[in-house]
């Protein structure tokens, strides 16, 4: 039998007890670097979005299960975790770690059923100390979650083709429910397996396929529902440009740099170059120029794996069509989503599309070549991702926003009469500030509207003495600085602390200001 017939049918490779101990180590590493400084970084904008659909920061009624369209699986684990176990950071980012390493043994197999032992094992090992999968294995969000059950859909799928029956034919449609339920992108592998259907050996038939869809289709009803009513499917038809106002981020959030940083991605995480604040806060190549002896090298060593892995792959054709279709989908549909001002251009958004890349760029390494230089290359792979989790875990500049450390300041130094306003990304806040500190968003639409926006400040800033703002990621609701500037001209600066991705400026009246020192500014970085 050859290669291309072993990889068509997709059999479990035989490995041997040395090789279960290899992956036990790898698996105990992986735990430990997603449980290493597990609740070092603040809770982010990002993460808050689960918390307040999980009944932490709002009320969680039976009826907001369906109506989450953004991952109501992981949100039922989250709300039902806490009950036990409480709401700590520790403890919100535990399931996350939890579901990471489940993963990683899932992809294993899947490998395993593609591929050789050996180049399951080396996979293993990249994704165990891969930036990007350490990145969601802690942080309080689904994409974990959808990286466990998309690798069982793609597992239980190839099971399906080979061998339908009831069991494979239950695990297939349960699996791509869970799946669908942790996040809509896993549509995407639904796509590829439907058209990898037309091009493998299978025993499944297109009648047994359209049963699957149906199924699918009547599980997800309820929340199907919500979602032709609240998501506006009309952006992807429509042909007119629409008005400024309507924009999501700008006329497009799509950029021809978006594919090639996505695979950056996908290679080294966010921390290796520049981080996501810096490339929100710069235009174009601004952000990157800066880093260019950090990013070419390893840009050049993964995207060298990953042609030498599709080279390697030219003799089993199917199985690098399926590989190719798995990451070309994800990425196509979003950047489409992207285009037609649907959806902001994203990475995490293909994250379904990581184990493939991963299998393509282990094929690369393991391309027939003198020892040495297959060596070289796998060095330099472990090198950039290792300097990237460094980055992650000891330079603040990729941290998340601290917003910890902001509503430190609030919570000890606010005082009954002042109030405080909130610009940008306040939402995490919530979870850190104590009950007494008032807190004031001041909305994009407000921020918009200069007059409106000054009514509103002075309004609420009646009869206080002191005036707090707390801005964060201001790049797309006050890109000009218009908040800053108008209490700047309504109040005097008397204290400014910068922490990482948040800033907290008290303000204090004109006749307040004026008495003692002056006014004297105090700037303090954190």
């Amino acid at each position: 039998m050859t290669q291309e017939d072993t990889s068509s049918r997709y059999p479990p490779s035989e490995v041997r007890f040395p090789h279960w101990a290899a992956v036990a180590t790898l698996l105990a590493l992986a735990a430990t670097l997603r449980l290493y400084r597990l609740s070092a970084q603040s809770i982010w904008v990002d993460e808050m979005l689960t918390l307040s659909s999980s009944g932490i920061t709002a009320t969680l009624n039976p009826i907001d299960i369906f109506d989450n369209l953004h991952g109501p699986l992981h949100s039922l684990i989250l709300f039902l975790w806490t009950q036990v176990a409480g709401e700590s950071e520790f403890v919100l980012r535990l399931p996350s770690v939890f579901f990471s390493v489940l993963s990683l043994v899932v992809i294993y197999r899947l490998i395993l059923r593609l591929f050789d032992a050996r180049t399951a094992l080396v996979a293993l090992a990249l994704l165990a100390i891969s930036p990007l999968h350490v990145w969601y294995g802690q942080e309080a969000r689904n994409y974990s979650l959808l990286l466990f059950f998309s690798a069982l859909s793609f597992d239980s799928y190839l099971s399906l083709l080979s061998e339908p029956g009831r069991a494979n034919f239950g695990k297939y449609v349960l699996f791509t429910f869970s799946a669908l339920l942790c996040n809509m992108s896993a549509a995407f592998l639904v796509i590829v397996q439907d058209v990898f259907f037309f091009f493998s050996p299978r025993k499944l038939s297109f009648r047994d396929l359209l049963l699957v869809h149906v199924l699918l289709a009547l599980l997800l009803l309820p929340w199907l529902k919500g979602m032709f009513e609240r998501v506006e499917f009309h952006r992807l038809v429509r042909t007119e440009p629409y008005p400024e106002s309507q924009f999501l981020r700008g006329e497009t959030t799509f950029s021809p740099l978006a594919i090639p940083y996505t695979f950056y991605v996908f290679s080294v995480g966010y921390s290796l170059g520049p981080g996501l604040r810096e490339l929100h806060e710069s235009v174009g190549l601004a952000g990157i120029s800066g880093h260019l002896r950090t990013v070419v090298p390893a840009a050049a060593c993964f995207s060298l794996a990953f042609l030498l892995g599709v080279f390697s792959l030219r003799d089993r054709k199917r199985l690098l069509f399926l590989l190719l279709l798995w990451l070309a989908v994800p990425l196509v549909l979003v950047s489409l989503f992207a285009v037609k001002n649907f959806k902001p251009f994203n990475p995490r958004y293909a994250l379904v599309a990581l184990p493939a890349y991963i299998m393509i760029v282990v094929e690369g390494v393991r391309l027939r070549a003198p020892v040495v230089l297959r060596a070289l290359l796998l060095a330099a792979l472990l090198a950039s991702m290792l300097v990237s989790l460094w980055n992650y875990y000891t330079v603040p500049a990729y941290w998340k926003d601290d917003f910890r450390g902001a509503a430190g300041v609030l919570n000890a130094e606010v005082t009954a009469g002042d109030v405080v306003f909130a610009a940008g990304t306040y939402e995490p806040l919530i979870y850190y500030r104590s009950e007494r500190v008032p807190l004031l968003p001041l909305f994009p639409e407000v921020v918009r509207d200069r007059a409106a926006l000054e009514s509103y400040v002075l309004k609420q800033a009646a009869g206080s003495e002191r005036v707090w703002l707390v801005t964060s990621r201001m790049w797309n609701v006050d890109p000009e600085g218009a908040v800053r500037g108008l209490f700047t001209r309504l109040f005097s600066v008397e204290k400014e602390l910068r922490f990482e991705g948040v800033e907290v400026i008290l303000f204090v009246r004109e006749r307040e200001a004026s008495s003692g020192q002056g006014g004297v500014k105090r700037t303090l970085d954190t």
